[in-house]
């Protein structure tokens, strides 16, 4: 095995320069050699490397000294309607990043552009360009080549077909810089990117002017050499801006008033006037053209596609433009050096040729289609990226939690035997316990859609349900075994309202403005606390729901906020089925709303402990005035999503809203208890041994009526078509099993204000985290909850909606 390579003092000889095994080699052989000798010189362990998923004999020609491969993943961007000259039609775009926002900005720039009628786009030229030098001896020879070298382009023509039969010289171009001088040569290449094939004909074509210059005395250049930079080739320049190099291609498109409003939650005004001091900027700053982000969707399409990822340089510049003409949007972006090819290079390889194929684009006489689809998807991203900026999106989409010291956060290192040796010694008893080992299980069971929606807040964190199996011994030489838990690594609250309220600001509108006001008081707050509280009492009724808990742990310093419960495997049934409700029979809902009912009962009315456990809990002033968000989520989901919420749906619910002062008075002014407040099948399951209920993700619980649980398990389980003669029998049971004495009249009132209640309040955010994050669930259950509310309003003698 080689040694690990040591820093030098002076320069190497070459017998002590080291050598790479495998070199030229394209075998997995050869790849596991050089992964070795890697390992050896770096002491690095490289485990991701250990498997390729490319054949190392498809890659000759496109990659040397081949170890191992970098995935990026692949999101899907679109559609966007093409009107173009060669791209037409709804088209999807696969963009190869590791940017999150960025597939999500392009999809909502594509979107609107759809919905106002398309994209126009059209290829103007193409060319490829390479330029050797030739020096002389003095001005004069320099002088006299350069009126000689025009007169030979056809000669020169005949060379370059010698070496290939698709470039077609269109250019002779000699620039003389004193003694020098730079021929530009340039080409149309078809569908090739063409800088190899175009390099290789411009040294046939120069090695024919050596030759013929040779025999014309005093003419024979002095040194000459392939490229001395005047083609720009994999750099900006202003040459190429104004004569192209590549594809120069062309897309545009007019977005009408309505559609700025309600896809780029933006207006025109604010775009263009955005628009005219950005370019002002750019030219202070040097910039060269004037674009947004254009070079996002070229980096991601190259990627993807097999492209020279280095020409994204010269292909990155654009010229992005906006104006306001009766109202509408007019934007156009021009690339004027798109370096891309269809055929060649990395577009041989098996997943870049799959998304050429997703393009349209594999084969000959494609390459026009594809430089109009960058183009046109580019000119999409610029749009969206404007108007979040324009609306103050794009500052919400980057805030972070502020932090005014450094944390040492909680790694998957810590979750180990220090932090469960005490928690199970505890529980079992045995105080010289001792943790043997701790396996991390691969089959990690779904987050919470609170996790979910924090993933990307703060990476460098640990949070989310962790699956581990603890090996244990109970003393030296005793028992043994081992134990399948779940720990649960909370977010803090600040961080799942941050993430709240970016998706409020990318809904834009209305409620983009309004929701800052009042993010604090959606229910979010304390949550990282919160459920370590319900995991830490001791009140028997609630605990004969919770899942098995070994322990928590909290270190406000590391911001760590653990639960180590039991895994909930097997032993279980209906984990998991918010997508699937149809699953859940009468007798299941029944068992559901007993053992719930019997944390209601334990709970009812102990309203000074339960602020004490909860903390801040939702009160009828504040509701009322929040109204203004209420509704601002009802206009947003009706406007998004009619499909959710119709004309005469959503006519119900605002009535329901503006009777919000009145109604929730009744609602404050009756018993209340803990109520789980996320109850739905997405956090609860039956045991299999005697359907008992298990119920976890407490971290929204609060003081409210007891029925507000009954109505978000009934809203999700029972079907859009359900009966009267199919509510009542559940209502009954869940009275009777929190043994309160309340008149079934009066209990039923508190069921249907409390329906009223998650109708306008929970259901409304589910609604707008739909519009970025789809919820199978949601169609169903909002069509259910509109049912209900109507059986209740039924039963009631109420047609007003409150």
């Amino acid at each position: 095995m080689a040694e690990t390579l040591e820093p030098q003092a002076g320069p190497l000889s070459q017998a002590a320069y080291p050598s790479m095994p495998g070199r030229g080699q394209y075998t997995e052989r050869a790849r596991r050699d050089l992964l070795e000798w890697l390992r050896a010189t770096t002491s690095a362990p490289l485990r991701s490397l250990e498997q390729s998923t490319i054949d190392p004999r498809s890659l000759p020609g496109n990659v040397e000294n081949f170890v191992g491969v970098v995935e990026v993943p692949v999101g899907l961007a679109g559609p966007l309607l093409f009107t173009g000259r060669d791209a037409q039609g709804l088209i999807t775009a696969p963009l190869a990043t590791t940017e999150g926002a960025l597939v999500a900005s392009v999809s909502r720039g594509a979107k609107a552009i759809t919905l106002a009628g398309g994209v126009t786009s059209q290829v103007i030229a193409q060319r490829m360009t390479r330029a050797p030098v030739f020096e002389f001896a003095g001005l004069s020879e320099a002088a006299e080549f350069a009126r000689w070298i025009v007169r030979h382009e056809d000669e020169l023509q005949r060379r370059v077909n010698e070496v290939s039969a698709h470039s077609r010289l269109t250019l002779v171009d000699p620039v003389q810089l004193g003694r020098a001088v730079h021929v530009r040569f340039g080409y149309e290449t078809a569908d090739a990117g063409g800088q190899n094939m175009t390099t290789a004909a411009t040294w046939r074509a120069c090695q024919w002017i050596n030759e013929r210059l040779a025999a014309m005395p005093g003419l024979a250049p002095t040194w000459f050499a392939i490229e001395a930079n005047l083609s720009g080739d994999k750099k900006f320049t202003h040459l190429n801006m104004i004569a192209g190099r590549g594809t120069r291609v062309v897309a545009e498109c007019v977005l009408d008033r309505a559609t700025i409003r309600r896809v780029l939650k933006s207006t025109p005004e604010a775009m263009d006037r955005l628009y005219r001091h950005s370019v002002v900027a750019g030219q202070q700053a040097g910039m060269a053209g004037h674009d947004i982000d254009a070079a996002n969707v070229i980096a991601a399409i190259f990627v993807a596609t097999g492209q020279d990822i280095a020409s994204v340089y010269e292909s990155g510049t654009g010229l992005f433009s906006v104006d306001v003409s009766e109202g509408d949007l007019r934007a156009t972006l021009v690339l004027p050096s798109l370096v891309t090819g269809v055929v060649g290079g990395g577009t041989r390889l098996a997943r870049q040729r799959d998304y050429l194929e997703v393009l349209g684009c594999r084969g000959d006489g494609l390459s026009g289609r594809f430089a109009e689809i960058i183009c046109g998807f580019a000119l999409a991203l610029n749009l969206s990226t404007m108007a979040a900026v324009a609306g103050g999106q794009f500052a919400d989409a980057h805030e972070r939690l502020g932090r005014g010291r450094r944390v040492s956060w909680l790694t998957r290192a810590d979750l180990g035997a220090p932090l469960l040796r005490p928690m199970l010694a505890q529980v079992m008893d045995a105080p010289a316990l001792e943790v043997t080992g701790v396996d991390w299980i691969d089959d990690a069971p779904g987050s919470s859609l609170i996790t979910e929606l924090t993933s990307r807040a703060e990476r460098r964190k640990t949070t989310g349900v962790l699956p581990v199996r603890v090996a244990w011994e109970r003393d030296a030489g005793g028992d043994a075994g081992q134990t399948d838990l779940v720990l649960k690594v909370k977010p803090l609250d600040q961080e799942v309202i941050i993430e709240a309220a970016k998706i409020a600001s990318l809904s834009g509108g209305r409620l983009a403005d309004v929701y800052p006001r009042w993010r604090e008081w959606t229910g979010f707050k304390g949550l990282h606390t919160r459920e370590l509280a319900v995991y830490r009492t001791t009140e028997p009724a609630l605990r004969s729901v919770l899942p098995f808990t070994y322990g928590v742990h909290e270190d406000p310093g590391r911001e760590a906020y653990v639960i180590a419960m039991e895994r909930l495997g097997p032993g279980v049934r209906l984990k998991d089925t918010s997508d699937t409700p149809e699953r859940w029979r009468t007798q299941d809902v029944a068992a559901a709303v007993r053992g719930i009912a019997g944390v209601h009962a334990a709970w009812l009315g102990r309203h000074d402990e339960l602020r004490a456990l909860v903390g801040p809990v939702q009160t009828a002033e504040r509701m009322a005035a929040m109204r203004e968000l209420w509704t601002a989520l009802l206009e947003h989901g009706a406007a998004e999503h009619p499909e959710l919420l119709d004309g005469a749906a959503a006519h119900r619910l605002r009535r329901i809203v503006a009777g919000i002062p009145e109604w929730w008075r009744r609602l404050e002014s009756m018993p209340r208890t803990l109520a789980h407040n996320d109850f739905n099948p997405r956090n609860i399951a039956l045991r299999c041994a005697g359907s008992s209920l298990v119920a976890y993700d407490w971290e929204l619980a609060t003081l409210h009526v007891p029925q507000r649980d009954l109505a978000e398990l009934l809203a999700f389980v029972l079907p859009p078509d359900v009966r009267e003669s199919e509510v009542v029998p559940f209502l009954d049971l869940h009275r009777e099993a929190t043994g309160h004495a309340a008149d079934p009249r009066e209990w039923r009132e508190g069921y249907r204000l409390a329906l009223w209640d998650f109708a306008v309040t929970r259901l409304q955010l589910y609604v707008m985290v739909h519009g970025q994050r789809e919820l199978p669930f949601l169609p169903r259950l909002m069509a259910t909850t509109l049912r209900l509310i109507a059986i209740e309003d039924a039963a009631a003698g109420d047609d007003s909606a409150g």
